[in-house]
């Protein structure tokens, strides 16, 4: 049985890498293997030590256009649809 060092060179983790680095690195394996987005102790750091920076998003909303029947077509421009 591998031990888990060996099994990390293999993914190509550098032990030897800043932190920053090795980070991202664990945080990809994370998002790649289970699809969960997680936040590391750096980026935790940065989020306390500066809050307004932090966004929040509203909830999506879905987009409504309202196409009239009595609009004029839009001119043709001659060039053909790429499929």
């Amino acid at each position: 049985m591998k031990k888990i060092d060996q099994l990390m060179a293999e993914l190509g983790f550098n032990k030897n890498a800043p932190d920053s680095v090795k980070e991202a690195f664990i945080k990809h394996l994370i998002k790649a293997s289970t699809g969960v987005n997680v936040v590391t102790p750096s980026e935790k750091r940065e989020m306390e030590a500066h809050p307004e920076k932090i966004v929040q998003f509203k909830m999506p909303q879905q987009l409504s256009f309202e196409f009239h029947e009595d609009q004029q077509p839009r001119p043709k421009s001659g060039k053909k649809a790429v499929s």
